[in-house]
């Protein structure tokens, strides 16, 4: 659960740029929110150590960083190389046919459909990656 909607009461407290970057500092130090920080202060100050111990801090967000360009090079090379695999099977399909091998061909074909729909993952995935660049 989300802390705005476990904390519903808010106060606003106005601060000068050094006491606001002490707050953050410190916040970063411990890999939580600047909120968790002054929460964890009053409470401190205010009453027994115990009751603190019922709300956790909130660990800091961090934004998502975008792919690295090689990865999504990487991501290329393998919708391309699983592509080659799905046409190399349909062309195994169609021999193992010719030939005569039933066996063969049967398992063939139940492969075609879960490599073709790799393919069509890897390139959902690739979209995906490419708007967050």
């Amino acid at each position: 659960m989300s802390e705005k909607r476990k904390l519903k009461k808010s106060l606003l407290v106005r601060l000068d740029d050094e006491q606001y970057a002490c707050i953050i500092n410190r916040a970063r130090q411990r890999d939580i929110t600047a909120n968790s920080l002054v929460r964890e202060c009053l409470a401190g100050a205010l009453s027994p150590s115990d009751t603190y111990q019922r709300i956790k801090p909130v660990k800091a967000y961090s934004p998502r960083t975008p792919p690295k360009p090689e990865y999504i090079k990487e991501l290329y090379r393998l919708r391309e190389s699983t592509a080659e695999l799905c046409g190399a099977l349909v062309q195994y399909a169609i021999r193992t046919r010719q030939d005569g091998h039933v066996m063969a061909h049967e398992e063939a074909e139940k492969l075609i459909p879960d490599v073709r729909q790799a393919v069509l993952n890897l390139d959902t995935l690739r979209r995906k990656l490419e708007r967050h660049e």
